[in-house]
C-alpha cells in the first residue's frame, strides 16, 4: 500500500509538473504567431515612416538650393 501511495505521488508531481510545462509551450506558441502576425503591419509602418522622413528631407534640400541658386543671381545683379 505505501509503495502505491508513493507511485501515485509520484505521477500526480510528474502529471502537474508536465501540465505546467505544456501550458507554457502553449502560451508561447500563441505568444509567437500574435507577434509573428503583427511585424507585416510594423514593417509597413517603418516603411512609410522612413518615407515620409526622406520626402522632408528631399524637400528641405531642394529649398535649400533653391534659395543657394536665388542668392547667387541675386548677388551678380
Amino acid at each position: 500500500m505505501g509503495a502505491a501511495m508513493i507511485g501515485a505521488c509520484i505521477a500526480l508531481a510528474a502529471g502537474v509538473a508536465m501540465g505546467n510545462a505544456g501550458a507554457k509551450a502553449k502560451r508561447a506558441r500563441m505568444d509567437y504567431m500574435r507577434t509573428k502576425a503583427l511585424v507585416p503591419g510594423a514593417r509597413k509602418t517603418a516603411w512609410a515612416e522612413g518615407l515620409k522622413g526622406l520626402r522632408v528631407i528631399a524637400t528641405c534640400t531642394a529649398v535649400l538650393i533653391a534659395l543657394g541658386l536665388a542668392m547667387n543671381v541675386i548677388g551678380q545683379r
